[in-house]
């Protein structure tokens, strides 16, 4: 079956031009100009990938996406928002519980690669968000913005184009679908850089007894499993 992939955007134009980049990858494209509609056809249709603009005129991406995470019959679904280049974007768009962002103007390989790895991954391993992280050390209260690629009870997998090295202690801060902020102390233990963003396993250093409990059912909602 075709992957169903709705695009929520207030300019015509960006709206066309992003259903043609989706379409000819053999998608299901819905498009809207309102966050209002965007939601309405998400409880209809049940959609794979959400694309919104921060800027949408009835309610910000952000806002949209908080309201899905919020519903648990919704808020399985992947999200990636759409923006200028700022800083206030990168923030808003980790304090809603977004998988990723991008800004605009962007390539259309750019909007390919998010889309193909939020809906490509395995169901275990879906869980893919924006979050926050500080360099402690020599790079003490240094932060900057990531993604994970994967989560567990001892770890993550992080992509962040900002180089990092083995042995760094990091503190990441994200929103946990259904579940909060999680914000853990960790140490790079790993890096692969065999694709275009470098990759870096975490270990946590230490995990609140709470912050534990939400991570494990989290994972064992999206294995199927019972807590």
């Amino acid at each position: 079956m075709k992957k169903k992939i709705l695009i929520a955007d207030s300019l015509n134009n960006a709206l066309e031009r992003e259903r043609s980049i989706l379409s000819r990858a053999s998608f299901e494209v819905f498009t809207t100009l309102s966050g209002t509609e965007a939601l309405s056809i998400h409880r209809n249709r049940h959609v794979d990938l959400i694309i919104a603009s921060l800027e949408l005129a009835d309610m910000g991406g952000d806002a949209l996406c908080s309201l899905i995470r919020q519903d648990k019959e919704l808020k399985g679904v992947s999200i990636i928002l759409t923006c200028d280049n700022n800083p206030a974007c990168a923030a808003r768009a980790a304090g809603c519980g977004a998988n990723a962002y991008i800004t605009k103007p962007f390539h259309s390989e750019q909007l390919s690669e998010k889309v193909t790895a939020l809906l490509t991954i395995p169901r275990r391993q879906s869980y893919r968000v924006l979050m926050k992280a500080s360099v402690m050390g020599t790079d003490a209260n240094e932060s900057f913005y990531c993604s994970t690629r994967d989560i567990s009870l001892s770890g993550l997998m992080i992509e962040a184009e900002r180089p990092l090295k083995k042995g760094q202690v990091l503190t990441v801060s994200f929103v946990l679908p259904g579940h909060g902020q999680i914000t853990a102390e960790g140490e790079i233990v790993r890096i692969d850089s065999r694709g275009t963003v470098p990759g870096y396993g975490i270990h946590f250093r230490y995990l609140p007894h709470k912050q534990r409990q939400a991570i494990e059912a989290f994972i064992a909602a999206r294995s199927g499993q019972k807590t």
